[in-house]
Order: structure tokens, then C-alpha cells, then sequence
């Protein structure tokens, strides 16, 4: 019988190949005695594979911006994350991106929730139901949209921190970032 390895096992061996090459990166204290800023920008993004805003911005260590993903690049699961970087940080800019053929487009909630339902017991279902959304979206531009109003409406946010959001739709096919106007 063959015994198969599993994608973790793989992927941590992969790491050990990439650590004896591995140059030490900076850390902040080391960063500020070389003239590089604290990171000030959150670029929010898609967990999809196929997103990787590293490439699409062509993004260094030294631009000052932290990549934070979830399903969509939505806000609402992000918004402690945007807390806690803007209080130990001040964030001054926070660019929220969402893509074409994003997974979220081919789901609905109630997809999810009927999914769940079926490999959960029965004591689970209410609390299933009270989740009131799972990400799914219906019209890219519009979801950016919402997730900026969002962001404005969260009382915990600086307003000029919400007022300094911006969202854009990266296209897989041509590379390109559109800007959503709101």
C-alpha cells in the first residue's frame, strides 16, 4: 500500500529548502535605523491564490504596506486587524481590492449555510442561521463599495482613516486595477 504525503508535509519541506537560502529580514527596530518607515498602508485583499497583491503592486518591504487577507478582501472580519495595525502603526491609507472570478461570486450564503447545516448536528443549526453573512457577493464594484461604507460607519475607525479608504477591482485576466467609484 503507498503511503501519500499530505500538502502540509510538503509545504513545510519546501520550507526547509527556502531557509537555507534564506536571508535574515530586517526587523522594525532595524528598519528605522536604516532610514525605512514603519509600514503605514493596509492593502486588503482576497485569500484566493490567484490574487497576490505582492505581484499585482509589485510591492518591497521598504513601501510600507501590510498585506491582510479574507474571504473577498472583505472588511467586517478584517475590521480588528485594521484596529489594532492603526493603534500600534497610525495607518494612513487602507486600499481595499477585490477581483474577478473571486470564489465568493460563485457561492451564496445561503449555499453555505445549507452546506453546514448538512455536516453539522441539528443543536447547531440556530447559531448557524444567526450568522448573517459569509462573504458571498453578487456585483464586484458594489461589494467594494459596501465594504468602504462599512468601514465609515465603524465607530471605532478614525474618520480620516475612512475617508483615506479607497477600493479598486483587479482583473486576473489583463492585470489591471480598476477604481471603484463611490
Amino acid at each position: 500500500m503507498a503511503t501519500s504525503t499530505s500538502l502540509v508535509t510538503e509545504l513545510a519541506s519546501r520550507n526547509k529548502k527556502i531557509a537555507a537560502a534564506h536571508q535574515p529580514i530586517p526587523t522594525f527596530a532595524e528598519m528605522g535605523e536604516m532610514g525605512v518607515g514603519l509600514p503605514h498602508v493596509i492593502v486588503l485583499t482576497c485569500v484566493d491564490p490567484r490574487c497576490i497583491p505582492e505581484y499585482f503592486l509589485n510591492l518591497h518591504p521598504s513601501d510600507g504596506v501590510l498585506v491582510t487577507r479574507n474571504i473577498c478582501g472583505h472588511i467586517a472580519p478584517a475590521l480588528n486587524d485594521i484596529l489594532a495595525l492603526d493603534a500600534f502603526l497610525s495607518i494612513k491609507e487602507i486600499m481595499i481590492v477585490h477581483h474577478t472570478d473571486c470564489g465568493a461570486t460563485h457561492f451564496t450564503d445561503d449555499i453555505v449555510r445549507e452546506t453546514m447545516k448538512k455536516r453539522l448536528p441539528s443543536s447547531s443549526h440556530t447559531e448557524v442561521d444567526n450568522i448573517k453573512t459569509f462573504g458571498a457577493i453578487k456585483d464586484l464594484e458594489q461589494s467594494v463599495r459596501d465594504d468602504i461604507a462599512l468601514l465609515k460607519a465603524a465607530p471605532l475607525v478614525r474618520k480620516e482613516l475612512a475617508d483615506a479608504a479607497v477600493g479598486f477591482v483587479y482583473d486576473l485576466k489583463t492585470g489591471e486595477l480598476t477604481p471603484v467609484r463611490l
